[in-house]
């Protein structure tokens, strides 16, 4: 598949699937209205259907040639005005930025600085704070000056409460340097501004994002400003162009060639028709150490549902998604994948073209790639191992091992576009197979309210008007409360 500046090479052939497996898979899409649903996504149709909202996220990166709809870009197209007059507008003597966000408003802008920072100049250095954790600003302030330092609060409901605790420390931190207005030292992104009104941000520095663009797909909106303020605006349209490039084949391919749609298949049939509970993601690419843990949130927190979109029981829905760079993760869990009970299909990512110094180790390095690829297909038998009989069935490997192989000529910023809306794709055709709502993330909000209540409780135990304790957590977690207020006061 031709990318712009690079070319990507999809190979499935070590899956276990054959000719007749996918054209039985493309009609079974087809049958469970694949095609239907992803043209309502396109046009704007409210296909997040618990929240009545349209899925926008590919407008974002649509230009005047694509297939979005003319409203929707205009939208993007304001949208884009904003964030270039907010980066235009910061003051002067800014080097360091730093991104106070969680989920889809931390993990994209992380995984992007991360990969450009070895493909193009970096005008300035960005840090990322996402846990509520005290430790995770202190390390992300450690050396930073105030008057130098710009905060960039990503939270679309303007409500999260890990991101707005560490936004105040944030404002203290810069009230404490003596910055003269704190304010013009934050940008705001959210799907909220009449929430922020109050906050003392001046209206000139609050990004707003669209309700339409849920958080784990807007890495091509304003929510990744810390990576225009790094790296410039033109590296991160060259991304969103490769993200463009890639709905265009998702839109326009014929479905045996469309690598997104096949991608996303050959996922279900392993999941659901296979039974193989989860999916190990292994990026041959130190610039994409970042990607299972952005895959993770992207496809368990988009398909990681019990109920149909009409609210009835589905008996099967998201893998479980982990991974780990190679070649280290060879060093870590690769004994379990070659060996073990558990049968785990795994992605491979890798490039031709080497970013770093030397390109014999980047050519060992994908050697290691293909080579763990072909040992996981074919595996060794215990005649084959030869050798002391006694350990033969120890170095036996079964083999049979399912894999998909991604190739890029060269890692680029449109590949790495290309590549997370090839993923974004892929599990929207998940979602229609297991006809569940990918847009939606009910699962959440029963922490975060208990997360509230425990917090509330956290100094006293809950007592009502005549100062009698009350009991309002099950016995295992007061205990727990009880026990953490002893050890904190030093009891």
């Amino acid at each position: 598949m031709q990318l712009g500046d690079t070319e990507l090479l999809g190979d499935f052939s070590k899956q276990l699937i054959s000719t007749e497996v996918v054209d039985a898979l493309v009609a079974e899409a087809r049958s469970a209205g694949f095609e239907s649903a992803r043209d309502d996504m396109m046009v704007g149709h409210p296909i997040n259907s618990t929240e009545r909202r349209a899925v926008t996220h590919m407008a974002m990166r649509a230009t005047s040639n694509a297939t979005a709809p003319v409203e929707l870009r205009a939208e993007a197209e304001k949208h884009d005005n904003e964030l270039r007059a907010a980066v235009d507008s910061i003051p002067t003597g800014i080097t360091n930025v730093v991104n106070i966000g969680i989920g889809g408003s931390d993990l994209g802008p992380a995984l992007l600085c991360d990969a450009l920072a070895s493909m193009r100049p970096q005008t300035r250095g960005v840090r990322f704070v996402s846990n509520i954790d005290p430790v995770d600003l202190d390390r992300a302030l450690d050396g930073l000056r105030p008057k130098n330092t710009m905060f960039v609060v990503c939270s679309k409901s303007f409500g999260t409460s890990e991101t707005l605790a560490n936004a105040r420390r944030a404002v203290a931190w810069l009230e404490a340097g003596k910055v003269a207005q704190p304010g013009d030292h934050v940008i705001v992104v959210t799907a909220q501004p009449d929430r922020v009104a109050s906050s003392g941000i001046p209206a000139r520095r609050v990004l707003t994002m669209p309700e339409s663009v849920g958080g784990r797909y807007s890495v091509s909106s304003s929510v990744s400003v810390s990576v225009v303020l790094a790296f410039g605006y033109d590296a991160f349209c060259e991304v969103r162009d490769g993200m463009r490039l890639m709905d265009e084949h998702f839109v326009q391919a014929p479905a045996r060639d469309n690598l997104a749609l096949l991608m996303g298949l050959v996922w279900w049939w392993n999941s659901t028709v296979l039974g193989f509970p989860s999916v190990a993601v292994v990026p041959y690419s130190r610039v994409l150490a970042l990607l299972p843990s952005y895959l993770q949130q992207l496809i368990m927190e988009s398909n990681g549902k019990s109920v149909s979109r009409e609210g009835t029981p589905v008996p099967v829905s998201s893998p479980i998604v982990w991974g780990g760079l190679g070649t280290n993760a060879q060093h870590a869990f690769f004994q379990l994948l070659h060996q073990g009970t558990h049968v785990v299909p795994c992605d491979f990512i890798g490039h031709s073209t080497s970013l770093g110094s030397s390109s014999h180790d980047h050519d060992v390095l994908v050697a290691n790639m293909f080579a763990q690829a072909q040992a996981l297909a074919v595996g060794v038998t215990a005649d084959e191992v030869g050798g002391d009989a006694a350990l033969r069935a120890h170095r036996a490997t079964p083999g049979n091992r399912p894999s998909t192989t991604l190739l890029f000529s060269a890692l680029t910023p449109r590949a790495l576009g290309a590549l997370i809306a090839l993923y974004e794709h892929a599990t929207f055709v998940q979602g229609v197979m297991w006809n569940v709502n990918s847009f939606d993330q009910w699962g959440v909000e029963l922490g975060k309210k208990l997360a509230d209540r425990v917090s509330s409780d956290m100094d006293r135990g809950a007592k009502d008007m005549k100062g009698t304790p009350v009991v309002e957590h099950d016995a295992s977690t007061q205990q727990l409360l009880h026990q953490h207020r002893m050890w904190r006061s030093g009891r």
